[in-house]
């Protein structure tokens, strides 16, 4: 486990401080719950999907580096995107359909202190996905169980800060919050869904007061003296609805458009929704760009991902394969008896159906 954790952390030194993402949730009519979720950044993060049974032992990390701390034994089986192959998750669904996901927090995530006494009871900030998801089947069980553990920053000469705070959702469409602000747990309930980056969680609810004013529904015509302002073309409804890349526009923008979606019914719908609407969050190279010194860094989306917790699939498409694939969960555990993993990079393929025309 131990050097599972250094490669895992040279791969997070490496490009944790440029990565950014987005998720939201979509529920149906008929109770069906589809999460989604990208990764942003200008260096890829090798992601591979990891395939993790019952049973799996793990060990927390120090914040020294040692491996000394809580103990625990996978009560859940769950899939999602590793880094370089290694067993511990960035994103992820378990087999009782609860995702999570690990999102950027920089300038705000501060870990509890560590205490010696409580080392048998710490994990590190990068490990809190992974023990989530292989020990609770419901939001209330993972709200109850953050409190009786201790999070501490890992061992920062090998992951450099990496600022994180966490997104919890469940089969009911209930959705939680984590976050550690000053060396305090912090614990929201989510009833829209949307998550992205910094600020804290409650400072993106209350911008929301900033774009009461967004609508999916046209404006009038405005008429006053003999003259008539109409729009021009459909969508005047959401002027002003934000189109940048930064964490409280992409919150804005999600909220905008879950919130407006007509109802649909059934996984299929439910599916496709999650699709549009996440796509609409996807960077082309050459739309965010940054200056370090002489070397110039171009963000792009990396991966989504979407978690059907209805029908345990867990979907993904890459930058390089728009098509979706998907992982079915329960055949993936089935008689499963190590970690496995399933590499991105899949041939894209096009279907042709020229000989279908009629």
């Amino acid at each position: 486990m131990k050097k599972t954790i250094l490669v895992l952390c040279s791969v997070i030194l490496l490009v944790g401080s440029v990565f950014a993402c987005t998720s939201l949730r979509i529920k149906t009519t008929d109770g069906y719950v589809f999460y989604a979720r990208t990764m942003e950044g200008e260096v890829s993060p090798v992601s591979a999907v990891s395939i993790i049974p019952a049973g799996t032992k793990y060990q927390g990390t120090l914040p020294d580096g040692a491996s000394e701390g809580l103990k625990w034994t996978t009560k859940y089986g769950f899939v999602g995107m590793n880094a370089e192959g290694m067993p511990l998750l960035s994103d992820g669904m378990n087999e009782k359909g609860l995702v999570a996901g690990n999102l950027l927090f920089p300038g705000f995530a501060g870990y509890q202190t560590f205490e010696k006494s409580k080392a048998d009871i710490t994990i590190a900030q990068y490990e809190v996905l992974t023990w989530i998801l292989s020990n609770f089947a419901t939001v209330n069980e993972a709200r109850e169980g953050i409190k009786k553990v201790r999070v501490c920053k890992g061992p920062e000469a090998l992951t450099g800060p990496l600022p994180l705070h966490y997104v919890i959702h469940d089969p009911k469409g209930n959705c939680l919050v984590v976050e550690y602000v000053k060396g305090e747990l912090k614990v929201y309930d989510n009833p829209i869904g949307v998550m992205t980056n910094s600020p804290a969680f409650d400072w993106h609810l209350i911008n929301l007061c900033n774009f009461i004013n967004l609508s999916a529904v046209n404006i009038p015509d405005i008429k006053f003296k003999g003259m008539t302002i109409d729009g021009l073309g459909q969508g005047t409804g959401m002027l002003g609805l934000p189109g940048d890349y930064t964490p409280p526009s992409r919150f804005i923008r999600m909220v905008a458009l879950t919130q407006s979606a007509q109802p649909v019914t059934g996984p299929v719908d439910g599916l496709n929704l999650a699709m549009t609407i996440i796509n609409n969050i996807e960077i082309p190279v050459g739309a965010v760009i940054d200056k370090e010194g002489n070397k110039t860094l171009y963000d792009r989306t990396w991966w989504v991902t979407i978690g059907d917790t209805g029908r345990l699939r867990y979907y993904f498409h890459t930058y390089t394969n728009k098509n979706w694939q998907y992982v079915d969960l329960m055949k993936a555990l089935k008689d499963a008896k190590a970690v496995r993993i399933i590499k991105l990079d899949i041939p894209t393929e096009y279907k042709d159906i020229t000989d279908q025309a009629n």
